[in-house]
């Protein structure tokens, strides 16, 4: 049992929207662009454990700066979906969600020369 969602952010870096793929499986979730890979493996009854880059970190690369929060709310997501709360056209539409949170929140970056030097 798993599904891959394909999620549309945009990157201030590159000036077009990138794809971060989102593969969700029962053992773990995987959040791939191009070769960079942050990677949640399930453990009983304790939090997952998290190997390759941060998502922070991949999307820092793209100049894109995610709320904190971000980590966690593709957490939740999977568990949701993993223990049989949302099924897969669910889980695609939260995620797809929280893609457009993300453009919002990185198209609404401030543009004056001072804070565009910052970006």
């Amino acid at each position: 049992m798993s599904i891959t969602v394909d999620l549309r952010i945009f990157s201030p870096r590159w000036g077009h929207e990138d794809i971060y793929s989102v593969e969700l499986d029962r053992d773990f979730m995987e959040i791939t662009m191009q070769v960079r890979t942050a990677k949640a493996t399930w453990r009983e009854n304790r939090d997952p454990e998290w190997t390759g880059e941060s998502i922070q970190r991949i999307m820092n690369n793209d100049h894109i700066y995610p709320p904190q929060i971000t980590q966690n709310l593709f957490e939740h997501v999977w568990k949701e979906w993993r223990n049989g709360e949302i099924n897969d056209q669910q889980a695609n539409a939260e995620l797809q969600e929280l893609a457009g949170w993300l453009n919002t929140v990185t198209q609404s970056k401030p543009r004056t020369d001072f804070w565009c030097k910052y970006f």
